[in-house]
């Protein structure tokens, strides 16, 4: 009996520091928002490329750091994938974004540095898996990001590129295997 209660001991104590050995701290994560040169370079550098639907941010994780008077979080919400145009996943995956604490005014570029959490929708996304994690961020910064709109994706203003806006799920799909 005794030989029991000691092995349970050890089994309660040894399963939470085996979660902990795998844990990443979410707040030290950075998100490289650094634009591509072209479609083909998006097309190539994204692991994923999906058609998904974005929940609202499901968490948040202060950085500790702060820029311009704005406090830096990280965001990570769900993608229910609806298509895998590249690459392939489970059925929800996991967005990882910085922003800030409030939106900085409109033209001050710490928006393109830290987007923060897409709003909720359908988009097109084009992905990066964030190494030795189970998140992915998105490819170029706003570059990466592709609203559906009446089934065809909008080109984000002085982010998107304009080949890709005004595209279908299949039509996008077409583009990504003639780039390939």
């Amino acid at each position: 009996m005794r030989t029991k209660i000691i092995a349970w001991l050890l089994l309660v104590l040894a399963i939470p520091s085996v979660a902990a050995y795998g844990q990443v701290d979410i707040s030290k994560l950075r998100v490289d928002t650094t634009e591509v040169g072209s479609v083909r370079g998006l097309f190539e550098q994204s692991s994923l490329i999906v058609h998904g639907s974005l929940t609202s941010a499901d968490e948040q994780y202060p950085t500790g750091q702060s820029v311009n008077n704005y406090k830096v979080i990280n965001y990570v919400q769900s993608v229910q994938v609806r298509k895998y145009i590249k690459g392939s996943a489970t059925s929800t995956i996991r967005l990882l974004t910085t922003g800030t604490d409030r939106l900085p005014p409109p033209p001050d570029p710490l928006n393109k540095m830290y987007p923060g959490p897409l709003a909720e929708g359908e988009y097109i996304l084009f992905l990066q898996k964030l190494s030795g994690t189970n998140l992915y961020t998105v490819i170029g910064g706003w570059q990466g990001v592709y609203p559906l709109m009446g089934g065809k994706t909008i080109s984000l203003q002085e982010s998107g590129f304009s080949d890709l806006k005004g595209l279908t799920v299949e039509q996008m799909e077409q583009k990504v295997k003639q780039v390939q």
